[in-house]
C-alpha cells in the first residue's frame, strides 16, 4: 500500500494507499511527454467520494487487510485503479505560489 504515517500534502490526513498512474502530455512542438504520477488515497479527501470512499470505510473498519477481506479489500482496490487519473495541478494556486516565494513570503 503505501509507507505508513504517511501525510497527505493537501490536509495532512494519512495516506492509505498510492497508485502510479500512466500520464503525459504533448510540448508545443509536438513532442510526446510521458511518464507517471502518484494518486494517493487519503483518509480524509477521499472519504466523500464514491470511488475512494468504501476503501476508507473499509480500513476505518478492520484498521488492515486481513485474509478473510482480502477480496472485498481487492475489489474496492481495483474499482479505484481502473478509475484513477492524475490529478492536474491548480495553476493559479501554482502561480500564486511561486509570486509569495519571489516576493520572499514563504
Amino acid at each position: 500500500m503505501t509507507e505508513p504515517g504517511r501525510a497527505c500534502p493537501v490536509c495532512g490526513g494519512e495516506i492509505l494507499a498510492a497508485l502510479q498512474v500512466p500520464h503525459g502530455w504533448t510540448t508545443g512542438q509536438g513532442k510526446q511527454i510521458k511518464g507517471t504520477s502518484e494518486v494517493l488515497l487519503c483518509e480524509r479527501c477521499d472519504r466523500e467520494d464514491p470511488i475512494t470512499g468504501p476503501i476508507v470505510v473499509f480500513f476505518t473498519v478492520h484498521e488492515q487487510a486481513t485474509a478473510e477481506h482480502v477480496d472485498e479489500l481487492a475489489l474496492l482496490l481495483k474499482r479505484w485503479a481502473d478509475n484513477a487519473v492524475a490529478r492536474r495541478p491548480d495553476l493559479k494556486a501554482l502561480d500564486a505560489e511561486a509570486d509569495a516565494w519571489r516576493r520572499g513570503d514563504l
